[in-house]
């Protein structure tokens, strides 16, 4: 299984690098204070690729220890009750997020989510679905000028007040 995680962290990499090289041809034109149109492509390549060399370090140690498996396997029943959740949370996330917004919504979709994962540390959780949320409303509001969902009535209001 580890060896398997090498060689796709490898293919990823050498993908990332292949569409790397093809991002250095985009032309456009650069606006002051505004980003390319290879600005996000090229950021998004390097962290991909940065990743990957990451999880590959990480098989790789583990596959130097010898641990082969040591996590118990999940019930069949309690993967697909968990999978279908995560789809319910999912559709419900898309309907409500244009009656409430994507500032109230977001934090606590993210701990939902985070719970059905495993995580229990409620602090934890908070601090990291409220940061994950700043973060995209920061990145989609500010550098890529990209409007997110404001919700209705009182939750507009509310949006307002942040973006």
């Amino acid at each position: 299984m580890l060896k398997g995680e090498i060689i796709t962290c490898i293919m990823i990499l050498i993908g990332s690098l292949f569409l790397y090289r093809e991002t250095l041809k985009f032309e456009g034109h650069e606006v002051y204070a505004k980003l390319g149109p290879a600005y996000w492509p090229k950021f998004l390549l390097l962290l991909l690729m940065g990743l990957s060399v990451l999880v590959a370090i990480d098989a790789f140690r583990e596959r130097r220890k010898g641990e082969k498996g040591g996590e118990k396997i999940p019930e069949p029943n309690k993967v697909k009750l968990r999978f279908l959740l995560a789809i319910g949370f999912i559709l419900s996330y898309f309907y409500l997020l244009n009656i409430f917004g994507f500032i109230l919504l977001t934090p606590f979709f993210l701990m939902a989510f985070m719970y059905l994962l495993g995580e229990r540390k409620k602090i934890w959780m908070m601090i990291i679905s409220v940061g994950i949320t700043f973060l995209i409303i920061y990145v989609f509001t500010k550098a890529m000028y990209v409007p997110l969902p404001r919700g209705k009535g009182i939750f507009l209001d509310f949006s307002h007040l942040f973006y």
